[in-house]
């Protein structure tokens, strides 16, 4: 065969092969990039996850999942499936959507209540209960949904193994404790309380925000919470008086006076 004859062909089992992998049930071909090789969500909400040649899986509507979220691998995404015939909205199932569109179920037997990736989305913990009822803790491996351990919850949390722990009882037990430390954290308090306890009425709103910083929740020029620029859960109340005396309730300015100004609280953050 000649050389030219040898270039055509190739060209051809080329283009032909291309159709056959465009042509997988399910597979968005258009959109193969270095960034849909990772699973995730889409502008509308429904999970995908990508085939083993980087396209993407439509695996779950955004309807479908009461809660969804990607492992840290970013391949693998747990959806906590949405039980409508419960007001509000509960679920007793998880549905793991693995690479190459595989899909595994866990039904833990009732309502799931918490469930997160272990070890970079290799296992799920998943635990379940009626409400208002101690529950039980199950471990399970993400690749097959079976469950690797099980466990009544204790009466006693700090009897908890390392797997069965939320995210913030970890962080909690990461938090290290000693006398010393102790110590230092009180005289931290009591820095802040001073620094704050300076802000008083009659001064500019300027000078709030060298200590304070915004957050999210409602809030107008008038009143608005601040955090501490230190720390966000510390925050403070505070009216204003506009400087012009005008109504713009949302345009602020630096120089609006502060009327008020509340004890400083501890609350989480306020999202918008």
């Amino acid at each position: 065969m000649s050389k030219p004859a040898l270039v055509t062909v190739f060209a051809n089992l080329a283009i032909a092969s291309m159709f056959i992998i465009g042509s997988t049930p399910g597979v968005l071909p258009e959109q193969k990039s270095e960034f849909t090789r990772q699973a995730g969500f889409d502008a509308q909400g429904n999970a995908y996850v990508s085939s083993k040649r980087g396209f993407l899986i439509t695996m779950a509507g955004r309807e479908h999942c009461l809660e969804a979220t990607v492992a840290d691998d970013l391949q693998t995404v747990g959806c906590m499936v949405k039980l409508k015939s419960e007001e509000p909205p509960s679920s007793v199932e998880l549905e793991i959507y693995l690479k190459g569109g595989q899909r595994k179920t866990i039904e833990p037997g009732a309502p799931v209540r918490d469930w997160h990736f272990r070890k970079g989305g290799e296992q799920i913990m998943v635990y379940s209960g009626p409400r208002n009822e101690l529950g039980t803790y199950g471990l399970y491996d993400a690749a097959s949904a079976g469950l690797i351990e099980k466990l009544a919850e204790p009466s006693d949390g700090r009897l908890l193994p390392q797997w069965a722990k939320s995210q913030a009882e970890i962080e909690d037990d990461s938090v290290p404790m000693s006398a010393a430390l102790t110590r230092e954290r009180t005289k931290w308090i009591a820095k802040v309380l001073r620094r704050i306890g300076k802000i008083k009425p009659r001064m500019r709103r300027r000078d709030l925000l060298k200590e304070f910083t915004t957050e999210g929740g409602l809030s107008n020029r008038f009143q608005r919470t601040y955090v501490d620029v230190e720390c966000p859960y510390i925050k403070v109340n505070v009216r204003f008086k506009p400087i012009k005396n005008d109504d713009n309730v949302m345009e602020e300015n630096a120089d609006d006076v502060i009327q008020s100004i509340s004890q400083p609280y501890l609350a989480w953050g306020a999202m918008d």
